[in-house]
């Protein structure tokens, strides 16, 4: 040994010839006693712990090989392929490859093309090709393997299912998923239809994920469903496989709890019963990583990729896909370092493991590129993306929706740059290849819209950047309305938050002055009406109400229904070809969709309420007003910049909120308002709240607020105001025009709606003569960690209210205190009034605020039992209020100093509405307990007159303001109705 040491030393100081010699000298002297065997042995034995030792073992067996020293008795040709595949997987490439060809050479120093010997090299070599990319030589030798099951295997049924089980593979490897489901039906023909085998089972799942790759999500679930059905009894480990390849198939579908039911379990049977194979979890742990991830748990995501990561330290093929899965986990976090370090890694192996022209090294790169564009090193990003662009034109051609990816990547960063022509002219290339082979449905297209419009916002082009984001938002809203039935609640609101984001920056443009009064206005505001409020789809509701129907017409109509919805929000995302070849027509699917949807109305009077899938424009709303109606829309929007200082690029949206109010009457004239600007609302919302507050006269807020709108609605009586923004905090009825010595509650009867939209759907219900009255909840047994006071006066109120009906032999229910649960409200079917006299809460974080469950009411908890005690605008668009009147919402301030108004009583207001109630009473501000008491008094002898919830409220509020002039107390509710 010390005589090697020695040569070691002296390597430094000798040439590269020389090293190489040496080289083959510590080969040959390493070797001797050593036979080819155990070299092969020892190789394979040291390939997962010791790589180095593992490449010295294989190298000097392939020596030994090419020297003709290594015995004929062992299987030159066999040890050869061996090698081949052991020298692949410790990522010697060019070498694995020379071995696995000499095994074929030596086989055919003997035999011919189509020995039989021949078939698994043949395979192996085809197999190591297609991992590199390079298509055309796999496909050369799973031809030349075909050839020899033709001349050897004609009648063996077993030999041709493999060969066309590894076609089908291969096939679906490169993206031809038709000639990969040819393949693989062929096999399932060949094994036998009706057999339950395990090759069926193992077919079955192939046959499965091949369509999930095409896109066919619901012939996936069917081929997987029935490959589980097979394996359930007879084989768990192909069960076990089926169920994770159903799970991610499950997450493309939205459907997060089922694959998440169904990973958790996979995961606890292979730990229970297979703890001693843990590379058997792998692809459930990744499963769950990237459920988790979907669903913006990155914390637990991150925890099953690591837990992945410990299981394959030294399997590179398959860690370096979980690191590339880490490194997003990363940049959605925002931590860009980690992710660069994850991506950084990911794509050397990528490139070690399959060389520089494949798809993974390509994607790889892209990633890469993405965080250097995060982090701003715009040039790092573009190099990266300009390579990329270079392997996908090889890779895939320049009409592939990959090459117009990195097209569209190039060309935001030449944006940033400052080069908007070049980035205009690679924008447009894109967007025509999208169109071509994606289709104007798809996702990718209407981005491309959307960036072309900031483009033109660059080059000061703003009638082309309205008409690029106009375009994009009709069909963005079309998809938003046709998917909304088949997405999760957490899906619509990352979607909705997109689509508001544009509908937004549309807005600034829209309603900026040269364009106020133009169509591009009339465009802006029909996206908001046909939106606002979109959020509230009660999915669960409606099939509640299938569920219970004893019609089987209406449940069949309805699961066709949504099923024809799914296939449609698949049809979206599928390329052009691939639409072409399933013969499926976006414009089929969808009359297909509308008929059902007409169907279903017929048959269910709130069907069309709660799925409003249909586009509609002011001038339909305008056609069913009559002459002293009009509807005022107010919509908040900010301006959106995009410029260049010097080499810095800046987009987004300022801080300050404009208002314009838009008038639609009879006279279908649509009257665009833009409210005072030179006034910072916002600001001004705090002087009227306080002046109502502090009982100081207010003569501004009518001046500033609503005499613009004044001047066109004046011929009219009936306002049916849609407040956005702070107007929601606010009640125009009580401002005053001190020149006419007027309120506004004197000249209009205001009802506040959601949205124009909703009159298109309004229809009026005769009064139902029941009442639940719930008053005073006990609040101590919530366990809150701040303390809600009780509500004796509440609790007087719904005394009195119920003496009032009960004299009128009302049918009434009252729930005081402990009775007054989350449970009893929960229950109720169609009362005709519902009174809720409670603390109200809401979010009141407009970063943070969704009105499905920011918004509520507190109620009592009972001691055992699910409820939370809370009722949240999400399980209220769920209650059964179909024939409900009107609920009324008293006390709704919850005693911590916040006044429950604005967006988070708006998600209050819409759920109940959406729950089927024709009206909502509520209070903007908490007035004293003997108002309050008045003013419902006044109401519900005045609702026993007229049978009228609109009506009494007008006219109680008249005799209210008579006796109490205070428009703090007279003017403390707000009416908000469907129409």
């Amino acid at each position: 040994m010390w005589v090697i040491i020695e040569m070691m030393n002296g390597l430094k100081q000798i040439g590269i010839k020389t090293l190489v010699y040496f080289t083959c000298l510590l080969v040959e002297y390493f070797s001797i006693g050593q036979s080819c065997i155990q070299n092969l042995d020892s190789a394979i034995h040291f390939k997962y712990t010791n790589q180095q030792k593992a490449k010295f073992y294989a190298n000097a067996l392939l020596v030994a090989l090419d020297s003709g020293r290594c015995p004929e008795g062992i299987g030159i040709a066999a040890t050869y392929n061996n090698l081949g595949l052991l020298l692949w997987e410790i990522n010697e490439k060019s070498r694995g490859l020379y071995a696995l060809k000499k095994g074929i050479s030596q086989e055919l120093q003997t035999k011919d093309l189509t020995h039989k010997d021949l078939i698994g090299p043949y395979y192996n070599l085809a197999t190591l090709y297609q991992e590199t990319s390079e298509f055309k030589e796999a496909e050369k030798y799973f031809n030349l393997a075909e050839k020899v099951i033709d001349d050897n295997y004609a009648r063996d049924k077993k030999a041709r299912i493999t060969l066309l089980s590894k076609k089908g593979s291969y096939y679906r490897e490169i993206g031809d998923f038709n000639r990969s489901l040819d393949f693989l039906n062929q096999a399932l023909t060949i094994n036998g239809i009706g057999n339950t085998d395990s090759t069926t089972i193992a077919l079955l799942i192939e046959i499965g994920t091949t369509y999930k790759h095409f896109g066919d999500l619901k012939q996936s679930e069917s081929e997987l469903l029935k490959a589980i059905e097979l394996a359930k009894d007879t084989n768990e480990l192909q069960y076990l496989i089926a169920i994770d390849r159903l799970s991610t198939l499950k997450i493309e579908q939205g459907e997060y709890s089922d694959s998440e039911n169904y990973l958790l379990y996979n995961l606890k049977r292979k730990e229970e019963k297979y703890s001693n194979d843990p590379v058997l979890a792998l692809e459930t742990l990744n499963g769950l990583s990237i459920l988790y991830q979907r669903l913006n748990d990155l914390e637990a995501s991150s925890d099953y990729i690591n837990r992945a990561l410990n299981i394959t330290k030294n399997v590179r093929g398959v860690r370096s896909f979980l690191i590339n899965n880490l490194g997003t986990i990363y940049m959605k976090k925002g931590d860009l370092d980690k992710a660069l370090d994850c991506f950084k890694e990911s794509t050397q192996h990528f490139e070690e493991l399959y060389g520089k022209i494949n798809p993974d090294y390509a994607s790889g790169l892209s990633n890469l590129a993405t965080v250097y564009k995060q982090q701003g090193k715009l040039s790092e990003a573009l190099n990266l993306y300009t390579h990329v662009l270079d392997l996908d034109e090889v890779i895939y051609g320049e009409e592939h929706q990959r090459y117009a990816t990195s097209l569209n990547n190039i060309a935001l960063i030449y944006l940033e740059l400052g080069n908007t022509s070049l980035a205009g002219r690679l924008l447009q290339q894109s967007r025509e290849i999208r169109k071509k082979k994606l289709g104007q449905h798809h996702p990718l297209y209407i981005k491309n819209l959307n960036d072309l419009g900031i483009y033109f916002m660059l080059e000061k082009d703003t009638v082309k950047a309205m008409d690029h984001f106009n375009e994009a938002l009709h069909l963005e809203i079309k998809h938003m309305q046709d998917i909304f039935p088949v997405l999760t609640d957490k899906q619509r609101q990352l979607y909705f938050n997109n689509v508001r984001y544009n509908i937004e920056r549309f807005n600034s443009l829209a309603f900026s002055d040269g364009y106020v009064h133009s169509n591009y206005a009339e465009e802006a505001f029909n996206h908001f009406i046909n939106t606002k409020g979109i959020l509230f789809y009660a999915a669960k509701k409606m099939r509640r109400l299938i569920q219970n129907s004893n019609d089987k017409q209406v449940k069949s109509l309805y699961d066709l229904w949504k099923d024809e919805k799914y296939q449609l929000a698949q049809a979206y995302l599928l390329t052009t070809e691939e639409r072409d070849f399933r013969k499926i027509s976006i414009e089929e699917l969808e009359n297909k969709c509308n008929n059902l949807e007409k169907s279903l109305a017929q048959k269910i009077s709130v069907f069309s309420e709660v799925n409003q899938t249909y586009y509609h424009t002011w001038q339909e709303v305008s056609s069913i007003l009559d002459e002293k109606t009009a509807t005022v829309d107010i919509i908040s929007y900010r301006n959106y910049t995009v410029d260049l200082t010097g080499t810095t690029f800046n987009q987004g949206f300022e801080n300050k909120y404009n208002y314009i109010a838009l008038v639609i009457k009879s006279d279908s004239i649509l009257y665009p308002i833009k409210l005072s600007s030179s006034y910072d609302l916002e600001k001004e919302f705090l002087r009227y709240r306080n002046a109502l507050k502090y009982a100081v006269d207010d003569n501004k807020s009518y001046s500033l607020f609503w005499k613009p709108i004044d001047k066109v609605i004046s011929n009219c009586t009936n306002i049916k105001f849609a407040p956005d923004g702070i107007y929601h905090k606010m009640n125009p009825s009580v401002y005053f025009d001190s020149t006419r010595n007027k309120y506004v509650a004197d000249l209009y009867n205001i009802i506040n709606i959601t949205s124009a939209k909703d009159l298109l759907y309004h229809y009026e219900k005769d009064l139902n003569m029941e009442a639940k009255i719930f008053g005073n909840p006990d609040f101590s047994s919530l366990g809150l960690e701040f303390t809600l006071d009780q509500l004796p006066g509440a609790e007087r109120e719904a005394s009195v209210i119920t003496e009032i009906l009960d004299a009128r032999s009302w049918q009434t229910s009252t729930y005081y205190f402990k009775d007054a649960t989350e449970k009893s409200v929960k229950s109720l079917t169609n009362p005709g009034i519902l009174h809720l006299a409670t603390h109200g809460y809401f979010d009141d974080d407009p970063n943070h605020t969704n009105p499905l469950s920011g918004s509520g009411i507190f109620l009592s908890k009972e001691a055992s039992g699910n409820e939370d005690g809370k009722l949240t605008a999400y399980e209220a668009m769920n209650l059964s209020l179909e024939e409900t009147n009107a609920v009324v919402l008293t006390a709704c301030e919850t005693g911590l100093g916040t006044v429950q108004n604005g967006e988070g009583v708006f998600g209050l207001q819409r759920a109940l509405l959406v729950a089927g109630s024709q009206n909502v009473i509520l209070s903007l501000m908490k007035i004293n307990d003997q108002a309050a008491m008045n003013f419902m008094r006044l109401f519900y002898q005045c609702l026993l007159d007229v049978k009228d919830p609109k009506n009494a409220f007008f006219k109680a509020r008249r005799i209210f303001k008579e006796k109490d002039t205070n428009p703090y107390n007279w003017g403390a509710y707000i009416l908000v109705s469907k129409g």
